[in-house]
């Protein structure tokens, strides 16, 4: 089906991730095929008696066209990729005009300040608000019209989150399936030899003298954990780090997640003992090693919690795309790409 669009604005605004995108492609697009040099747009799915046009799924995929003209070897290739793009994104929109139909069904609703986030957040990819402005107008909007483009696209959203929630909750996992899952995939469990850290950190800059006082500071630390200090209890109190509100905990690493010569000292600590004061290019730090493990597979009691919400997860998936299949029966979705 083709429609004639012939007072179709130059380009389309579209919502993805809450940007606004102007794009002057979609018209050139538009206008490839047409005899008399007359814009055509193509009708390209109609969800009950609303309609889909190739207009907005070309705004949809905007963001990737550009990018795929770059590394496409031939204009053929390029084709395939746009049709290619062209088709899933209108597996999406067709899902979002169901999922929408949906929520209003529901009664599901979207409070105010929502929209108003979600559409500062467009306008602050602009140099200003009179340029957002500029844009809705050339694109034949007002911001009205695009207040309610995103409450519909919020209800959608919302709505299909709401549904995996539900499916998520009501997938049953026995232990037998929390075991042959770990049994089947074992390799993702597997970890290299790795080290249990905590630090305190004392921030440097270049000048001799002052890093030569902070590596003093830092040394009477270390003297004060030589005499019985917790280590957490100062890391709390003097470390610069990020991490200093959780007792210095930096967490696991492996060889190859530190520079030297921290990592050094740690794969040659101890479980329990303290390193000496370490120079880096940004300060000094005492790291502290609380626990070792070897290179192997971590056991199911540690992985455990990793597991079962994978196994929902994928119930879940299962469950959503056999119930939207039943929404696109019922909704009389034809496709005519």
């Amino acid at each position: 089906m083709k429609v004639n669009m012939r007072k179709k604005p130059a380009f389309t605004l579209f919502i993805t991730n809450g940007l606004c995108t102007s794009l002057v492609a979609v018209g050139v697009l538009l206008c490839a095929g047409s005899a008399w040099g007359e814009p055509v747009d193509a009708i390209l799915a109609t969800v009950d008696t609303e309609v889909i046009l190739r207009s907005d799924i070309l705004a949809e995929i905007a963001p990737a066209l550009s990018d795929l003209r770059n590394k496409a070897g031939s204009q053929e290739e390029f084709d395939r990729q746009v049709e290619a793009q062209l088709r899933a994104a209108l597996d999406q929109a067709i899902e979002g005009r169901i999922l929408l139909r949906e929520a209003l069904l529901a009664g599901l609703e979207v409070r105010d300040d929502q929209v108003e986030a979600r559409l500062d957040e467009v306008r602050k990819r602009y140099p200003s608000n009179e340029a957002f402005l500029k844009e809705l107008e050339e694109a034949g909007e007002t911001v009205s019209d695009f207040r309610n483009h995103v409450r519909k696209q919020i209800l959608a959203i919302s709505y299909g989150l709401q549904k995996r929630r539900g499916f998520e909750q009501e997938a049953v996992v026995s232990e037998a399936d929390v075991l042959q899952y770990y049994e089947d995939h074992k390799d993702q469990f597997s970890h290299p030899e790795r080290v249990r850290v905590s630090r305190i950190f004392l921030s440097a800059g270049t000048d001799p003298q002052e890093r030569a006082k902070v590596k003093a500071r830092l040394e009477e630390l270390r003297e004060e954990l030589a005499g019985g200090a917790d280590f957490a209890a100062l890391a709390k109190a003097y470390s610069e780090g990020p991490e200093a509100a959780s007792g210095g905990l930096v967490g696991w690493t492996a060889h190859g997640d530190l520079v030297e010569p921290l990592e050094t000292a740690v794969f040659s600590l101890a479980p329990g003992e303290v390193s000496d004061a370490l120079e880096t290019e940004f300060g000094f730090q005492l790291l502290k090693v609380e626990g070792k493990e070897a290179a192997g597979i971590a056991s199911l009691d540690e992985v455990r919690t990793q597991i079962e919400p994978e196994l929902r997860a994928q119930y879940a998936t299962g469950r959503y795309a056999k119930w939207m299949a039943e929404l696109r029966k019922s909704s009389r979705v034809r496709v005519f790409l």
